[in-house]
């Protein structure tokens, strides 16, 4: 109890923003709520517990738009002096702007043996909005919610300020990443660059645009409208891609490929400032379960990472009356950009089309066997059997 009434006091004393903080846009656009910590709560309601034994089994649920969505775990037999934290199951919550939120704490009844074996309510609805938390509190990672209604309840949100890409969990686009086609090499002009330092330099394009790294060739002055030649040349070279045969095709083993991306990356970290976080480049191998990769796949879009794909199967959303027999082969890279968990569909770029960065706006500018823009299902993506390659910070 001493360590509830230390908290309760600790927040109390918090310095609370005006509801005209300025700049409310700039300070982040979403929330990730990962765990929530239960300060305060009753053993029951109207003289009665909500369990057999007296002590509550506590969950978290989440409401969109007043519609249930995602659970917390089960807390069991919590008692007051020892905190509970509720997380894991659907968590952590996504926290958009412009979307009404409630939370809801609930004992879960699975004893049987009180009142008529239902969830009940340990909470009201409690309002949480993006707007409401950081115009009240400003920005902080935990934010101290007592219930309007009982004054029993009180818990802790422990959170992450995002951007809009992790904040919606459900689809993800990460926007301008400029899709680039594969051009024919100098100077016989016979072989073409190859799909793989296409891939890799359209990755690298968006981390020199949307995140300021120096990642690209300087002398392609890069700045996503056009080709970028010096940067894809020097990556064959990196990468060891060849032709093979007399095919025009150019072939990349996916371990130069990492080792490629690899020493762009760690040049690009030399030239950034300290402050700067430090790029990463790593790689996912087919031989993990689809469960993995697919995961991974929507964790980094989410988080604002567009993902390299090499595709062991051209999927029908690639194909079409365009594609002739120089283009579509097996052990293709393209890039993904996002998701639709409704619409099961995958936002990739080909790389068969050139076109700006400012084309690559969201979802619907994608259409199925598209040569810049194309939409694949969830399925078509799963069947190609890809591994995945990526930079993060």
């Amino acid at each position: 109890m001493k360590n509830i009434l230390t908290l309760v006091l600790l927040f109390a004393l918090l310095p609370k923003l005006s509801a005209n903080t300025e700049n409310l846009s700039t300070v982040g656009d979403g929330i990730l709520i990962k765990a929530i910590h239960v300060t305060k709560f009753p053993y029951g309601r109207n003289g009665k517990t909500f369990d057999k034994n007296g002590f509550p089994d506590l969950y978290a649920r989440l409401y969109v738009n007043w519609k249930k969505d995602g659970k917390s775990n089960v807390s069991k037999d919590c008692k007051k002096g020892r905190i509970p934290i509720l997380a894991g199951g659907k968590m952590p919550y996504r926290i958009e702007q412009n979307t009404l939120y409630h939370l809801q704490l609930f004992d879960h009844d699975s004893d049987r043996g009180v009142r008529s074996n239902r969830d009940e309510e340990v909470s009201s609805k409690i309002q949480i909005t993006w707007r409401g938390l950081i115009s009240k509190f400003g920005k902080k990672n935990t934010y101290l919610i007592k219930d309007p209604r009982y004054s029993d309840v009180a818990f802790l949100l422990m959170v992450e300020h995002v951007g809009t890409t992790t904040a919606s969990g459900n689809k993800a686009y990460v926007k301008y990443v400029k899709p680039i086609d594969q051009y024919n090499v100098p100077p016989k002009n016979k072989v073409k660059e190859g799909c793989g330092p296409v891939a890799a330099a359209m990755l690298m394009g968006y981390w020199q645009t949307e995140h300021g790294y120096k990642i690209m060739n300087p002398a392609d002055r890069f700045n996503g409208t056009e080709h970028p030649t010096k940067t894809i040349l020097d990556f064959r070279k990196k990468s060891d891609t060849k032709a093979w045969g007399n095919q025009p095709e150019s072939a990349t083993r996916k371990m130069k490929m990492l080792d490629a991306l690899q020493s762009y990356v760690k040049a690009a970290n030399q030239r950034t400032p300290s402050s700067k976080p430090k790029l990463k480049a790593d790689m996912m191998w087919s031989i993990k379960r689809w469960s993995e990769r697919r995961s991974r796949l929507k964790k980094e879009l989410r988080e604002g990472s567009p993902v390299i794909l090499l595709l062991k199967k051209t999927p029908p959303c690639l194909k079409g009356k365009w594609v002739n027999s120089t283009k579509v082969v097996a052990d293709h890279y393209i890039v993904a950009v996002g998701f639709d968990e409704a619409k099961k569909e995958y936002y990739v770029m080909p790389g068969w089309k050139e076109k700006k960065k400012s084309t690559s706006t969201g979802p619907e500018v994608h259409t199925r066997e598209n040569e810049a823009h194309c939409k694949c299902s969830y399925s078509e993506i799963a069947n190609s059997d890809p591994s995945l390659i990526w930079i993060k910070r």
